[in-house]
């Protein structure tokens, strides 16, 4: 009986560290510098970088428009597979929500003006 509970035991742990390692692997797919389009944006914001960075166990994402200026993400969650986060854009909060498809990261910024789609490649470091 003993070692009924202690291989039960064993089996619940090895399972529960199992999952915590799933769930670290999520932010990797969107580590790295990306360059996003979003044409229904008003210019300089229609085109830019977003870097995603994995710091403390706790996911970092910082854009860069065509014009120089930046911003950080604020509430930034993964969740099911999809990133989201919150920027401020002149006062204004921009909701972001994106989700991996094969090499590229699609998505949805919902913003004061509405709801605008996001195209986002992954850069080719040189």
């Amino acid at each position: 009986m003993k070692n009924l509970s202690a291989l039960l035991l064993l089996l619940f742990a090895v399972s529960f560290f199992n999952q915590e390692v799933k769930a670290l692997e999520i932010p990797s797919k969107y580590e790295g510098i990306w360059a996003y389009e979003c044409y229904d944006a008003p210019y300089p914001y229609h085109e830019g970088t977003v870097l995603i960075a994995n710091k403390d166990k706790s996911t970092t994402v910082k854009l860069t428009f065509k014009n120089g200026q930046s911003v950080s993400g604020k509430n930034v969650k993964i969740k099911e597979g999809k990133l989201s986060f919150e920027v401020y854009v002149e006062g204004n909060m921009v909701k972001t929500v994106l989700e991996q498809k094969g090499e590229k990261v699609i998505g949805k910024a919902n913003s004061p003006e509405g709801v605008m789609n996001l195209v986002v490649k992954k850069k080719v470091e040189k």
